[in-house]
């Protein structure tokens, strides 16, 4: 696969590379050391943790003043799923030393930033991105899907490791990369993504790109890079399964792997439990277990399975994927995958070892409400009926999502919870058993947005356990929709972490397109007294000015919302077949007033179905405009279509079902 890599300033680069780059691509070369201000991984540790706990500039007071706002913003070439990565004095090849924001693009780029002024350092391609219409039509990621996932940094090495998915020949590969910091070239040759494991009745699945996305950040441990997958939008549910695999580090030849779901035909037609966790990371422990949430599997019949099958659950992994440890599936999961209200949604975080009888615990919720916090020497198994086998089940609002820590001056670890509720603090509670204590909530309105009340990911910034130094930061998602660039607006916030009720801060974060189907997952990155937020087609830089109320103009007008308007329509009678007494009908919502939906059809023409009936009261779709959705409805005697059951449809393509 060509790759091709541009720097500023070009005199001497060519030279440069050739001298340099066999030196500094090899692995066990001498780095400069990490620094406290590094962020190198996802959330910033392996824990998952979220807690940049070395800044020493940025303070509520600081924040909450007028010397705090944007100071940059960098044109980049695609939409940016990834959280920013930050190196600290990294030589940059022909340029010197400089602090290095890194960023991870859909168009299969990444970039080198100069972190304070913003200068693009060096900019590598590494091929063509996949079209989403190529990956049966899934617009969660849209238009194009390149790299996805947040790479990891291993500063030893002076590596980047990241996987593209790259498109030729009419087909594509996810390819895992190990590039230099110092020049972008490939550090060792790419490894193109192969696998295939044996199923419950001995026949071999072999892994196919087209129906895979690779969404969850990658994992750095046991001297390995862990790489997840799940399914393009449960499009084709038949084919798609949950993946994990492991990577040699230093040579990138492929190790083990392993299937969330290794049941066949007979049993289930409907595979997934993907990993996906909106981008959220797998953990691993100080043993190097490994840890992550799966999604929904066959809404049709229960598919929980000792000969593995982890539908919303929680999992532990050996080191060597080789293992099932442990686990924890909610007893009601049958019903969440009847209405794609996963535990998948949501990622899963370790907490620091605690005093008290559990030490080791870790806390993972996703799209019903619920959060969970685990034993994770003891995770809860699965108990047909309930009650489930856990520590304690908060509410914290239906979540696509995931949690954060950080220890106050009081020695207590706070957990922030990031889900439809509002952004949440917790006290944990380590005697006589672990608890949350609810704390504070900023309320739900700023976690709302588009597609669903999915909520957001928090991070938190301190000066270490300093009193008055801890703020949460995060991204709202878009309240509007369109597919034109730039997008319309996201929203960065910040909070002082002992006073949720005000923010300090509320300003533009950035752009987002085609929300009213695709989820903004963005992670805040925040080093040395600025703050980064990548979104669609750029970098924001957001710091401390040179004097009070110093502004910088914002070169980004966002686009206006899309307008959306309903075909003719035809009675309901009409845009069904057969004589059953339950109907199902894809379509885009087109217009939403009370009770009524009106549904655009693939016809061209729009049914009227009333709402009314209660559905999906664990956890409501919202019926907005644009948004593509299966409705399972009746019909009564007058011909008023009655919605039973309303799902996303993730897309409407050739795969979907017809109308019946």
């Amino acid at each position: 696969m060509p790759v091709h890599v541009s720097r500023r300033p070009v005199a001497l680069v060519a030279l440069v590379i050739a001298v340099l780059a066999p030196l500094v691509t090899r692995a066990g070369e001498k780095q400069s050391p990490n620094s406290p201000q590094d962020v190198l991984t996802y959330h910033n540790d392996n824990n998952r943790s979220g807690w940049f706990s070395a800044e020493t500039q940025l303070t509520p007071a600081i924040v909450g003043s007028t010397a705090f706002g944007l100071r940059k913003v960098i044109a980049l070439d695609g939409r940016i799923d990834a959280e920013p990565l930050f190196v600290s004095g990294q030589t940059i090849a022909g340029q010197g030393v400089h602090d290095v924001v890194y960023v991870a693009t859909e168009a299969n780029s990444i970039y080198a930033c100069d972190a304070a002024s913003g200068a693009i350092l060096w900019h590598g391609h590494f091929g063509l991105p996949v079209p989403d219409i190529y990956k049966n039509g899934d617009d969660n990621v849209y238009p194009m899907m390149g790299i996805l996932s947040t790479p990891v940094i291993d500063r030893t090495a002076g590596f980047m490791y990241f996987v593209g998915d790259s498109f030729s020949g009419g087909g594509d590969n996810f390819r895992l990369h190990a590039i230099s910091l110092s020049t972008g070239l490939d550090a060792l040759p790419p490894a193109i993504i192969q696998f295939s494991e044996s199923l419950s009745d001995g026949t071999l699945w072999t892994f196919n790109p087209q129906y895979q996305l690779q969404r969850p950040a990658l994992l750095e441990a046991n001297g390995s890079i862990y790489v997840a997958f799940g399914s393009t939008g449960d499009i084709v549910p038949n084919i798609s399964r949950g993946t994990i695999l492991r990577f040699n580090a230093t040579t990138l030849l492929p190790m083990t792997g392993d299937l969330t779901d290794r049941l066949t035909i007979p049993q289930s037609n409907y595979y997934l439990s993907s990993i996906w966790q909106s981008g959220y990371g797998p953990a691993a422990d100080a043993g190097g277990d490994i840890f992550f949430s799966t999604g929904n599997s066959d809404p049709n019949t229960p598919s929980y399975s000792q000969a593995f099958n982890r539908p919303d659950s929680m999992v532990r992994l050996s080191s060597d994927l080789l293992t099932l440890k442990d686990s924890f599936t909610t007893y009601d999961y049958f019903e969440l995958d009847g209405f794609d209200g996963d535990v998948g949604s949501g990622g899963l975080m370790l907490l620091p070892d605690q005093p008290g009888p559990v030490p080791h615990l870790a806390i993972a919720g996703g799209k019903d409400d619920r959060a969970f916090l685990m034993n994770r020497d003891n995770m809860g198994g699965y108990t047909q009926g309930g009650p489930d086998n856990v520590l304690q089940t908060i509410n914290m609002g239906s979540c696509w999502c995931g949690p954060s820590y950080y220890v106050g001056s009081d020695g207590v670890v706070h957990i922030i919870t990031g889900g439809g509720n509002g952004v949440t603090s917790w006290k944990l509670q380590t005697s006589p058993t672990p608890q949350l204590v609810q704390e504070a909530s900023t309320g739900s309105s700023v976690v709302n947005g588009l597609p669903d009340n999915g909520g957001v990911i928090p991070v938190v910034s301190s000066n270490g356990t300093a009193a008055g130094t801890a703020i949460v930061w995060f991204v709202q998602r878009p309240a509007a929709s369109s597919d034109v660039n730039p997008g319309t607006p996201l929203t960065l916030y910040a909070y002082s972490a002992t006073n949720l009720s005000q923010p300090l801060v509320s300003i533009l974060g950035g752009t987002w397109t085609h929300a009213d189907n695709s989820n903004a997952n963005i992670v805040p990155t925040i080093a040395k007294g600025r703050v980064y937020v990548a979104s669609n087609m750029q970098l924001r830089i957001y710091g401390l000015g040179i004097r009070p109320a110093e502004a910088i103009p914002d070169p980004i007008s966002p686009s206006q919302p899309e307008a959306i308007s309903c075909p003719a329509s035809i009675a309901p009678a009409t845009a069904v077949s057969g004589s059953t007494q339950i109907h199902q009908l894809y379509g885009t919502v087109c217009q939403a007033n009370g009770a009524e939906l009106k549904l655009a059809l693939r016809t061209g023409r729009a049914v009227s179905i009333d709402t009314g009936t209660k559905f999906n009261a664990r956890r409501p779709v919202l019926l907005t405009p644009g948004r593509p959705l299966h409705v399972v409805l009746t019909i009564d005697k007058t011909g008023v279509a009655h919605a039973q059951k309303i799902t996303p449809a993730h897309a409407i393509t050739a795969s979907t079902p017809a109308d019946q």
